[in-house]
């Protein structure tokens, strides 16, 4: 039992942004529920974290594409008495190549796991947000979210959900104590498969390239400042700028070449 102890609420925190997330957070003193799939990696998180900060650090390993597994992690937090004013809303996949050729269950499970999840979480643990006398859901959307991407045509239909999802409840909850943010990151290195995704593009993503730990530390602190929309990196802020006074003809045409090494993925 954990009594009147504030913790932020993190998915997919036993690597890459929600890794960096929970690191970030650790070193604000914040205690934190780190949710991640019940693998080795989340529980030497979690031992890394410890021997760096003075914060209380729980871990709970759970598939949330799962059904009732939502419910079950709120029912969780209730028994244990965890209460929560921070949700981070990090978990998410992705993948590119023409559309066709990417099977429907991986659609299905990607679109379950991007917004489905990300809904439920934020549906079953606002009461208790609204709850604290200050709390803040910060989720992980994509610049890719304003710039629909040819050959990631359905991680791109996800992403631009969670966007306009953030910004819609944030209006919701305009006058409450609990604010939403968006963050917004361009290519970010979180994996093998995401360095060739970077390689691909040569030296063009290089430059708006960014390190988990440079988002996480970007995202927290506009998040706690009260900022809707997060788009860390100067680079890719002036694009997701300068695309909004491009005509959305000539804009597609200029995606298409530029993602089409996605196109035999």
């Amino acid at each position: 039992m954990y009594g009147n102890e504030n913790f932020t609420l993190i998915t997919g925190a036993s690597m890459g942004i929600g890794k960096a997330f929970a690191f970030e957070c650790a070193s604000r003193g914040m205690n934190l529920l780190l949710i991640a799939l019940q693998e080795p990696r989340l529980e030497e998180t979690k031992e890394d974290i410890c021997s760096k900060y003075p914060v209380e650090v729980v871990t709970y390993g759970a598939d949330l594409t799962e059904p009732s597994a939502v419910t079950a992690l709120f029912q969780y937090c209730l028994q244990q008495k965890i209460k929560v004013n921070i949700l981070i809303n990090n978990v998410g996949m992705g993948a590119g190549g023409r559309f066709e050729n990417i099977s429907p269950d991986f659609y299905l499970q990607m679109l379950n796991l991007n917004n489905q999840v990300m809904t439920m979480m934020t549906y079953y643990f606002l009461p208790m947000l609204k709850e604290s006398s200050s709390a803040y859901i910060l989720n992980m959307s994509s610049m890719e979210a304003t710039l629909p991407l040819p050959y990631k045509s359905v991680y791109t239909g996800t992403k631009n959900f969670i966007y306009a999802f953030s910004l819609a409840l944030r209006e919701e909850l305009a006058r409450s104590n609990v604010k939403v943010s968006v963050v917004c990151p361009g290519p970010v290195l979180t994996n093998p498969d995401g360095l060739k995704r970077i390689n691909s593009h040569g030296k063009r993503a290089k430059l708006i390239m960014l390190m988990p730990e440079e988002v996480a530390k970007i995202g927290i602190k506009n998040l706690l400042q009260g900022k809707g929309v997060i788009v860390p990196g100067k680079v890719s802020w002036t694009i997701v700028k300068l695309m909004k006074f491009c005509p959305t003809s000539l804009k597609m045409k200029m995606l298409e070449r530029v993602f089409r090494v996605y196109r035999d993925h």
